[in-house]
């Protein structure tokens, strides 16, 4: 009985962290995207599934957003996160988090 308990919490410290983790990273990318990439706004609507997670960590790994993203490397860290997890190549593809 002691084993069982000890391995279902062994796999709930495993798994809520990134349960958290898709959270604040879909919040964060409302918040800090959503504003700009939503239909009638500055820039094009954009959603996790719009793109693989390879490309996803290349593009904001080489710098290639045009405008200056007004984010700390932590909470950017957060939304890359979020969009690799919910990508076109993930397991749970997110298309409709800003609706088009």
């Amino acid at each position: 009985m002691q084993k069982r308990i000890v391995a279902m919490a062994t796999v709930l410290s495993l798994v809520l962290p990134s349960v958290a983790l898709a959270a604040g990273g879909e919040e964060l990318f409302l918040q800090s995207c959503g504003s700009c990439h939503k239909k009638g706004g500055q820039a094009a609507v954009v959603n996790p599934a719009d793109k693989a997670g390879s490309v996803w960590e290349k593009y904001f790994a080489r710098g290639r957003h045009p405008v200056d993203i007004s984010l700390s490397d932590a909470d950017l860290q957060v939304v890359v996160a979020y969009l690799t997890a919910h990508a076109a190549d993930s397991d749970q593809p997110a298309a409709a988090v800003i609706p088009k």
